[in-house]
């Protein structure tokens, strides 16, 4: 049988320099895998804590996925293709009605899309047909996908300097997370004519390293976005359905635009923007051509796996599985590696924990040696100093304290 490295040596043959990690020890390509567990092609075995980004509430292989797969046969197979657009299926619109009945009711229309950065511009283009202004206020360490359309909002530089003589950033201001009133105001001015279409903001930071915004800020910013007569945008895309322990951020504070992604398919890419019915009747009405569509957006077969999951979570009360797992995570970590000397600080919310360490690039070393111990994390923050715990919300218990017991050991 091949090995790991045999297969990593084969996609740097074939697969642009740049799409894919290639580890210096321990490679990993993945064969097969259920729950949180993950087989790679030499049959080792691997805890699986981070759940793909976060795109897979229900683990690998979810009972929603295995029923529908289970429903088609050859007298009746799946459909591969809708054309949502112009022929919806019945599982789109199954779809959009449970997403709208899981949300707030002010939240009543909604447009599908593949992923995370394809939500957030609906919601830029929502926001500027509903405002008639095209400014944007957003926050440092933000991150809301790599797409040309949203990347003069991500924060990183590393990921824009290549194609910065394609956009301009001087429609967007970038202002500290959990900024002052003072300081949203001066990004107004900053603004000029181009004025305050929206604010846009995660209600957890995730890439950047689990950060949360202090208490009430984000209240602050819907009130001020709307003062000024602009939106709020909550980029909800690894946060919603459940991570955090609620639906949507929207649940406590009065957003008008929200944008869904990884955990709504179950696995599979499709994401979503919802917003106040007015707000979204600011589009046209189509007639015949849509001014924004995709060939799969509302694809059938992803629309009825991420029915069931939504459904899944609903009915399993995983939102509130998350806080209470998580709190007990957060607690385990705190009592044995809390004093750690390169630990500085060990937060989140629900089953969204970052680990802070003092040193840059620590996260992404110990990423690897715990690749070696069976046990899959990810780095996050801008220097990859944060390690980020963000696994299946069913997740074993017994499974998720056997990966701390390695985590604390490696360490």
């Amino acid at each position: 049988m091949p090995s790991n490295q045999d297969y990593l040596n084969r996609l740097r043959a074939v697969e642009c320099h740049d799409s894919t990690y290639a580890p210096n020890s321990n490679p990993l390509i993945f064969s097969r895998a259920r729950g949180s567990l993950i087989w790679d092609v030499e049959g080792r075995e691997y805890i699986d804590l981070c759940a793909g980004f976060g795109a897979l509430p229900l683990g690998h292989a979810s009972q929603p996925l295995l029923d529908v797969t289970s429903s088609f046969s050859s007298a009746q197979p799946p459909i591969e293709h809708g054309m949502g657009d112009v022929y919806p299926s019945e599982e789109k619109i199954l779809f959009l009605e449970t997403l709208r009945s899981m949300l707030p009711k002010a939240y009543s229309k909604g447009a599908l899309a593949l992923g995370g950065g394809q939500a957030v511009e609906i919601a830029l283009k929502t926001a500027m047909l509903a405002t008639k202004k095209s400014g944007f206020i957003v926050f440092e360490e933000g991150y809301h996908g790599l797409d040309l359309g949203v990347l003069p909002l991500t924060a990183r530089e590393d990921f824009k300097m290549p194609f910065k003589n394609w956009f301009s950033d001087g429609r967007v201001v970038r202002l500290p997370y959990g900024c002052s009133q003072e300081e949203l105001e001066k990004g107004v001015k900053n603004l000029g004519h181009c004025g305050l279409a929206a604010v846009v903001a995660e209600p957890i930071q995730g890439r950047a390293g689990v950060r949360l915004p202090p208490k009430g800020w984000l209240e602050t910013v819907a009130t001020f976005a709307h003062a000024n007569s602009a939106l709020l945008v909550l980029d909800e895309i690894f946060t919603g359905f459940g991570r955090i322990g609620c639906v949507t951020a929207a649940e406590f504070m009065d957003a008008d635009i929200l944008c869904f992604g990884k955990a709504i398919g179950g696995g599979f890419p499709v994401s979503a923007c919802f917003a106040k019915e007015y707000v979204m009747d600011a589009w046209p009405k189509s007639q015949g051509e849509a001014i924004h569509t995709g060939t799969f957006f509302g694809h059938p077969f992803t629309a009825a796996v991420g029915r069931r999951t939504l459904e899944q979570i609903l009915k399993l009360k995983l939102a509130g599985r998350a806080v209470e797992l998580g709190e007990q995570v957060m607690n385990w970590l705190r009592t044995h590696i809390g004093d750690h000397p390169n630990v500085n600080d060990i937060r989140g919310q629900g089953l969204m924990i970052g680990i802070e360490f003092n040193e840059p690039g620590f996260a992404a070393k110990l990423m690897d040696r715990l690749r070696g111990e069976g046990v899959i994390v990810l780095p996050s923050g801008a220097t990859g100093s944060v390690l980020s715990i963000t696994p299946a919300l069913n997740i074993h218990k017994e499974l998720i304290e056997e990966g701390l017991i390695r985590l604390a050991k490696c360490l």
